[in-house]
């Protein structure tokens, strides 16, 4: 996908449910995501609770999460303004947030999980796109390879995070 130029249009947001369904297809390509951002000290990814349909390889489910990597050298840069369809985040911010809830922590931090929508390029492996990935033999991203994908970011400014203020009204 090219970085956008005056005049193209806006970035259609997916959510991690959409990429996960069809991660093949995704595999290689720059998006814009939309999700719960998780930031713990193994790592940061983002993710969501429920999917429609589970990724499952061999007798492995996995998890409805995309790990987060920053490489600078190696990731897609942003395009000096990067345009995304606000109606279109804002109704995938809705879907998301329908099945997904934030982590309440007993400390009281909200510090920890945000909804944000990252820009960057969707990385998987062929283990996790065949049968090879089952069981212990997983091969995922990230924490314990615990994500079947990850969305290499050029930097933490790619992850831009929602607040419920950022969402549009629902169109009646």
């Amino acid at each position: 996908m090219p970085f956008l130029r005056a005049g193209d249009p806006p970035m259609q947001p997916v959510t991690v449910c959409e990429v996960l369904k069809d991660l093949s297809a995704y595999n290689g390509k720059v998006v814009a995501v939309v999700g719960r951002f998780s930031a713990r000290h193994v790592g940061r990814w983002l993710g969501e609770q429920k999917c429609a349909q589970k990724l499952v390889t061999g007798d492995h489910e996995w998890p409805n999460s995309l790990w987060l990597d920053y490489d600078p050298a190696g990731a897609p840069k942003p395009p000096a303004v990067l345009a995304v369809d606000a109606a279109l985040l804002a109704r995938k911010q809705r879907e998301v947030k329908a099945s997904t809830s934030l982590t309440q922590f007993a400390f009281g931090s909200s510090d920890y999980d945000s909804w944000a929508v990252a820009y960057g390029r969707i990385e998987t492996r062929p283990e996790v796109l065949g049968a090879a990935a089952a069981g212990n033999g997983r091969k995922g991203f990230g924490y314990a390879e615990s994500s079947p994908a990850q969305l290499v970011c050029h930097g933490d400014a790619e992850v831009v995070f929602l607040n419920d203020e950022s969402i549009a009204p629902a169109s009646r």
